[in-house]
């Protein structure tokens, strides 16, 4: 069968069956990418679905599964819970059924799963999935891989909301020990002392005593760590550095760093 033309889009012949399978995944993900930075999330939102449809009548499960991880991500943004929590359990589903479970991407699907349920404010199905990410982790990556950093500090979220404050900790200073060795880690290093601090002032706000004395000083460390680090000399001040001097300034906003916040977000606005 030749190569059938859908759009900007090609589908190309699978070799194993008669239907036109295979979907250029790369392009789709060009083009969501140019919708996303215009912010242009009806025609994004348009695309993934045109997609999805072609997906499963080209009977391309991992296509849809793709297409299914960047949507129920999208939808999570967007703040549309039955949506997302929807495409997250499809997403769920299609690993299963691809027997992906036991996989590095299979794996990190569910983590994406987990941080769906962890924003919508199911911290006990989001830690399930964390913990079933962690396992495949576990099994196939050695301990300072980055997929584990960026596990335990979504992990360490979730165990906040469930007041699991001593397992947090414990998240937020194996994701830090891992960001620290790690190229250009530097910025997401940032992100977890910030996270780590707002862990400790739940842990005030849950303190019967109400003594900020016992935690000030550590929240105070951490956060000027933060600003250490994003300051670094040798990260490159690109797209995503932007992003996360507008993700931390209200932070530092938060705790009383007001000329920190005002210049992260003159940053991000560069």
């Amino acid at each position: 069968m030749d190569e059938v033309k859908k759009g900007n889009f090609v589908i190309k012949p699978c070799s194993a069956c008669s239907n036109p399978v295979p979907i250029d995944m790369e392009r789709i993900k060009r083009k969501l990418d140019i919708h996303f930075d215009k912010k242009e999330f009806d025609q994004a939102e348009r695309l993934i679905n045109y997609w999805i449809v072609e997906a499963k009548n080209g009977n391309n499960p991992r296509a849809e599964l793709e297409l299914q991880n960047e949507y129920m991500g999208f939808l999570r943004k967007l703040n549309r819970r039955t949506d997302a929590i929807s495409h997250a359990e499809r997403a769920a589903t299609l690993v299963r059924e691809l027997k992906l479970d036991r996989t590095v991407g299979g794996a990190t699907v569910f983590l994406n799963v987990a941080t769906v349920y962890k924003a919508f404010g199911n911290a006990n199905a989001a830690m399930s999935y964390f913990n079933k990410t962690r396992e495949v982790y576990e099994q196939n990556l050695k301990d300072d891989d980055k997929l584990f950093a960026g596990l335990y500090n979504n992990m360490a979220l979730a165990a906040v909301d469930m007041k699991q404050y001593d397992a947090a900790e414990n998240f937020y200073k194996k994701a830090i020990e891992i960001m620290k060795k790690i190229q250009d880690g530097e910025l997401d290093a940032a992100i977890s002392y910030l996270n780590y601090a707002d862990l400790l002032y739940a842990k005030y706000k849950n303190d019967v005593s109400e003594d900020y004395s016992k935690y000030s000083d550590k929240i105070e460390e951490f956060v000027n760590e933060a600003w250490n680090l994003l300051n670094t000399e040798t990260i490159p001040h690109d797209e995503y550095y932007r992003f996360v001097c507008d993700k931390c300034a209200g932070s530092f906003g938060f705790y009383g760093f007001f000329l920190y916040e005002k210049e992260l977000r003159k940053r991000a606005e560069v």
